[in-house]
């Protein structure tokens, strides 16, 4: 006798990705704010070009809603005052910061 079926098969998300893709945008930053100078003050400019840079080289195969709230989250993410740090530090805060978002 067949096998009867009364629900169709359980169907599971896809897992995201560990880390996340805002995480993912934050440690690409980083090492976008190293390679522009270590010791180099960071400004909001610089770290707009940094963050643009990881959003490109991290997201653009993502359909475009995706890419866009992994960049909301990881621009909402950061802490406020940049400028003065260097780009060593900025580095560290923006790592630490993509830890937290997991």
């Amino acid at each position: 006798m067949p096998e009867r079926i009364d629900q169709p098969p359980e169907q599971h998300s896809p897992a995201l990705p560990v880390p996340s893709y805002a995480a993912q945008v934050l440690t690409t930053a980083a090492a976008e704010l190293e390679r522009m100078g270590r010791t180099s003050l960071v400004t909001e400019g610089a770290l707009r070009r940094a963050i643009t840079v990881a959003v490109a080289a991290r997201l653009h195969q993502l359909p475009t809603a995706v890419a866009d709230e992994a960049a909301r989250r990881a621009w909402a993410a950061i802490p406020p005052g940049v400028d003065g740090n260097t780009g060593r530090v900025q580095a560290a805060v923006l790592r630490g910061t993509a830890r937290r978002l997991g």
